[in-house]
């Protein structure tokens, strides 16, 4: 019989991220029976993302709490999937305090393990765009089904303002356009764009647990009639990825990469994006961009190469390698 483990979050905002501790709750699950509890877990996960007091978590079904309301003798475990958070200072807070992160730390109570498993997961966990969870980031691409769809050069969908990006989206719509959708550099009409707050519905039992599936599945969906998709992080922090390459591959279009210069140690293969640093200036990467698009063969090759080197996933989508982490949280 199953050992009882009662989990909760915490510092989540209240509709957003099921799909993290959905994550979590299934491997816990080939070990434990799994319990959501708020009042009184065994384990919280709990992040640095931005909520409001007193509002709903409708994961828990409780008010949203904040990881302080916790007290010391609840284990903690703090992951992240944004720039430079201080890893180390929530590890000096007891021992109780667990970490998760992309940084390369060595302590016994920290994993890696970098967020962009679970922003591949949710497309699947709450987008349901995929059958599993990460097959879909092995399977073979056929060059010739995927050339069908395409009708744009390149597409991109941001809110935020980032010089390198805005450079680089200039010198392409000097010589072709550019499918935009966003609060920045818009190309398209406002009615043909993707509208973030559709599922904010929180009275609809079909989007509640799945907004962010939802809105990455629009995304993706939008990027997928052009061939490349503008993949710039809002950061070049050293060995953070975040989720834009990994909505580029959904999509089936050519990531071109900027953010992580280091990206290629986290397994991805050179041959299935374009990686903005190996250039030595824009007007070189653009140019190479309009190599790629006018030779048949070379366009192939990038669409049928393996996402991942030797196409096999890095060790951090194995669940057998959180749960060895999970479990000596629990039993420590």
């Amino acid at each position: 019989m199953k050992t009882t483990i009662k989990i909760s979050r915490a510092s989540f905002p209240g509709v957003g991220n099921f799909s993290w501790l959905n994550f979590f709750h299934k491997i816990l699950s080939k070990k434990y029976n799994v319990v959501i509890d708020s009042k009184n877990p065994d384990l919280v996960f709990y992040t640095n993302q931005f909520y409001r007091e007193n509002e709903l978590d409708y994961y828990t079904n409780d008010i949203v709490k904040g990881i302080h309301e916790y007290d010391d003798s609840v284990k903690k475990i703090f992951l992240s999937g944004e720039a430079r958070p201080d890893f180390n200072s929530h590890l000096n807070k007891g021992n109780n305090y667990y970490c998760l992160g992309y940084e390369h730390i060595n302590h016994e109570r920290y994993l890696r393990f970098p967020t962009l498993v679970l922003d591949a997961f949710v497309l699947h966990n709450e987008g349901g765009m995929f059958d599993t969870e990460f097959g879909w980031l092995t399977d073979t691409r056929n060059f010739d089904e995927i050339i069908k769809n395409k009708k744009h050069f390149c597409s991109i969908v941001q809110a935020s303002h980032n010089p390198d990006r805005e450079i680089l989206f200039d010198k392409i719509m000097e010589k072709h356009w550019i499918k935009s959708s966003g609060p920045w550099r818009a190309t398209i009409k406002d009615e043909e764009g993707l509208n973030p707050h559709k599922y904010h519905n929180y009275s609809n039992p079909d989007y509640m647990g799945k907004i962010d599936g939802l809105t990455y599945r629009d995304k993706i969906n939008f990027f997928s009639d052009s061939v490349f998709n503008i993949a710039y992080q809002y950061t070049n922090t050293d060995y953070l990825t975040q989720e834009k390459i990994i909505h580029a591959y959904a999509s089936n279009s050519i990531p071109i990469f900027y953010g992580n210069k280091f990206i290629e140690e986290e397994g991805f293969n050179p041959k299935s994006f374009i990686n903005a640093h190996d250039f030595e200036s824009i007007d070189e990467l653009v140019n190479y961009l309009d190599e790629v698009y006018n030779d048949n063969n070379k366009l192939k090759s990038y669409f049928e190469e393996p996402i991942f080197k030797e196409n096999k996933l890095p060790i951090y989508f194995n669940e057998d390698y959180i749960l060895e982490f999970l479990d000596k949280i629990i039993n420590d």
